[in-house]
């Protein structure tokens, strides 16, 4: 199997999935064009740990870590499986 590349993907305004702009169809259309991954490492600032932090959870919640927004955004689940193996490479 080939290595998929390593990208670096802002998520942009929590609105972003609710809005018709140029950057939702630019990664519409990037997803379209990768082969689909086993697994996706994502890193976010948005947790509050001592120290950096790796969740190993076999299906991660959708957290919504945002307020004063649209009732549709919390309405969005994303019920992706989580990587558990994945994760305890990553810690090690």
């Amino acid at each position: 199997m080939a290595n998929m590349p390593a990208l670096f993907i802002s998520h942009g305004a929590p609105t972003l999935p609710l809005e018709n702009s140029p950057a939702r169809r630019f990664l519409e259309n990037l997803g379209n064009a990768l082969p689909r991954p086993k697994s996706i490492l994502a890193v976010s600032a948005h947790w509050t740990t001592r120290r950096p932090t790796v969740g190993l959870a076999p299906q991660p919640e959708t957290i919504h870590d945002f307020y004063g927004f649209p009732d549709a955004l919390y309405r969005l689940r994303y019920p992706a499986p989580g990587a558990p193996d994945l994760g305890s490479r990553v810690a090690d």
